[in-house]
């Protein structure tokens, strides 16, 4: 006897309930308002949280014409000219485990590829579109080549994931250029459920077949998507594998937090952790659109190049201690620091990409006991010093070099020591009054501008 659709969702759903995944849960995030019962799997967030620095890469075929992936089809590029590129797409310098390497000297622990942008070309070999990889005069499976290399060294592999697909015959608003002609239309075309179908198609594919630990969703703000498909989004993500994480841009979330201002609403809205994006031009102490501590997960994505996120023929690029200093804050914050780099066409990197992101993985080697498997700590000052938490120990790092001292309240707390750490040759004199913990330093900051001081405080560090 078969059972109806109906019956069906039911049962699973309880038994989703019951089989040991809400032993796992984290009651402040997860399924929101509309999926109760259903939160974030607490091994994988908390697993999340003690990686904290991750690498995202924008690419593709778009990156031959060294203009904003998907971005630029219709507008600095013909579609014409832009759905053509995959005819060129020879990456033949892409080699995954070299990405891997460089990831891994950058001191980070999960990789985020962008299996598929706006511009709906896909970088694996998909059952339902022929506009991805195997159509490419290359024939190879990046998507493939890059999950098995991140298992074998034991980085994380993440997926990014459009919601948006411009090329795609029943994806609707159609807008830069239309949709493309590798995906025929159908008489009735657009019919967004039957978008909906081909996308969950996709995302078992990266969720079960790729193996991706996390779906990084973007492209939620277009008027089609909605709260209710944001959580069924979330909940088919989480049903394909109990594990995986999903951020909050499954869902509306963000743009309400946008509209109306104030936190993300996570009683509310979809995901198991927050997305905090900064677009473009990093302007020195100009953090507002990511900073800010929270107790929730969270995660900022940001990229190297100040102008744009693929591959940039003429880049400029954060500096190595630009970039730390900004991991600093974020981390400090209690969020996770996610960079992202664009290669260059022939799946290489830039030097110059390659040089900064090699430097600031030599400074994580010294001082990666104050970032990895850390909290937000109790002290900050934007833009002078920032503090992590692990252990019942404070991580502090002096960000303005200029400082000769600074004062951090105590409470009642009584401190035990304070110890440099790290390449800085900085050290600090130290005095308790009623204001609480003086540090007067002397020698210089490190390379990166950054002294760091392990503190020890009796009880609870937080």
């Amino acid at each position: 006897m078969k059972l109806a659709p109906q019956i069906l969702n039911i049962l699973w759903f309880l038994s989703f309930c019951t089989a040991g995944f809400a032993s796992h849960s984290n009651p402040q995030l997860g399924g929101g308002d509309l999926n109760p019962g259903i939160h974030a799997n607490r091994d994988s967030l908390e697993a999340f949280q003690d990686m904290r620095v991750g690498l995202s890469i924008h690419w593709g075929p778009s990156s031959l014409g060294g203009k904003e992936i998907s971005w630029a089809r219709g507008t600095d590029i013909p579609r014409e000219t832009y759905d053509a590129y995959y005819k060129e797409f020879r990456p033949v310098n892409f080699n995954a485990r070299e990405w891997v390497t460089l990831a891994k000297a950058g001191g980070m622990r999960y990789i985020s590829l962008t299996s598929k942008h706006h511009d709906g070309f896909s970088l694996w070999f998909s059952s339902v579109t022929d506009y991805d990889m195997e159509s490419t005069p290359l024939k190879r499976d990046i998507v493939r080549e890059l999950a098995d290399a991140c298992s074998e060294a034991g980085i994380v592999f993440g997926s990014y994931y459009s919601i948006i697909d411009w090329y795609h015959p029943d994806y609707h608003p159609q807008s830069h250029g239309g949709p493309g002609e590798l995906i025929p239309a159908k008489a009735d075309a657009p019919v967004f459920e039957r978008y909906l179908r081909f996308m969950k198609t996709q995302l078992r594919e990266l969720i079960v077949d790729y193996g991706a630990k996390i779906i990084q969703f973007d492209g939620e703000w277009e008027h089609t998507w909605n709260h209710v498909l944001g959580s069924d989004l979330y909940l088919y993500c989480r049903k394909l594998n109990d594990e995986v994480l999903v951020n909050s841009r499954t869902d509306i979330g963000r743009m309400v937090k946008q509209k109306i201002g104030g936190d993300w609403d996570w009683t509310t809205y979809a995901g198991d952790y927050e997305e905090r994006e900064r677009m473009v031009e990093w302007v020195e102490g100009e953090h507002a659109d990511v900073q800010g501590m929270s107790e929730i997960p969270w995660q900022a994505w940001v990229t190297i190049d100040r102008l744009q996120w693929s591959y940039n023929e003429t880049p400029g690029l954060m500096s190595p201690s630009e970039v730390v200093h900004d991991l600093l804050a974020i981390v400090g914050d209690n969020g996770n620091y996610m960079i992202n780099l664009g290669p260059r066409p022939d799946g290489s990197f830039h030097p110059e990409q390659v040089a900064v992101v090699r430097e600031v993985g030599d400074w994580l080697k010294y001082h990666g006991l104050g970032i990895y498997g850390t909290r937000g700590g109790p002290w900050r000052e934007t833009g002078s010093y920032t503090s992590t938490v692990r252990d019942g120990c404070v991580y502090l790092f002096v960000l303005d070099p200029s400082k000769t001292g600074i004062v951090l309240p105590l409470q009642d707390k009584k401190v035990t020591s304070v110890e440099p750490f790290g390449q800085s040759s900085s050290t600090a004199s130290i005095k308790v009054s009623e204001e609480g913990l003086h540090l007067h330093f002397q020698g210089k900051p490190d390379t990166m501008g950054v002294r760091a001081f392990q503190i020890h405080l009796e009880g609870s560090a937080q």
